[in-house]
């Protein structure tokens, strides 16, 4: 099984596979998406849906996972990375992958073992989890491969829900 973890941005887009093998899970590959700052939002999107159509498709991974929107500086940005988290959304889906999405708290959680951990501490944590990680992760790349680990996490331990209801599902 493979996972893609996404970690959007408008001027960085961190990226991170992993594969699990029978001792667990490696890293396949990952790396940062390098945005062009001075290019307009339409072109940046653009840029980012093929980049990430393209990882799709050379990995061909099961499960893609994304983060959860925040509100970080500003409510532009916030609107700009909405959209970013749009066209990455619809590139996993029109590569008919499982979707999963998840919060930075659980992404936190998982990886370090605290929902309010540091970009550092992520960045640290990461390669002792996937132990033939390569150490010296940017935050971005750390940041991708903490939420593919969560979705992992997720996918190896559900939480048990009655028949017939989905997550998010309409009441």
């Amino acid at each position: 099984m493979r996972i893609l973890g996404l970690d959007p941005g408008s001027r960085l887009l961190g990226y991170g596979v992993l594969e699990r093998e029978r001792s667990g899970w490696r890293r396949l590959s990952s790396g940062v998406l390098r945005l062009k700052p001075n290019d307009p939002i339409p072109h940046r999107l653009a840029e980012a849906f093929t980049a990430v159509r393209e990882i799709i498709q050379l990995h061909r991974p099961e499960h893609v996972a994304i983060e959860e929107c925040f509100v970080a500086h500003s409510p532009r940005s916030a609107l700009v990375l909405g959209q970013v988290r749009g066209v990455l959304l619809l590139a996993a889906r029109l590569e008919e992958t499982e979707l999963h999405e998840f919060a930075p708290r659980s992404v936190k959680l998982a990886a370090v073992g605290n929902g309010g951990a540091s970009k550092e501490q992520v960045q640290a944590m990461i390669p002792r989890l996937l132990g033939d990680c390569r150490s010296g992760l940017g935050a971005d790349e750390a940041d991708a491969l903490a939420v593919a680990w969560c979705c992992a996490n997720q996918l190896r331990s559900p939480i048990v829900r009655p028949a017939g209801t989905l997550r998010g599902a309409a009441r």
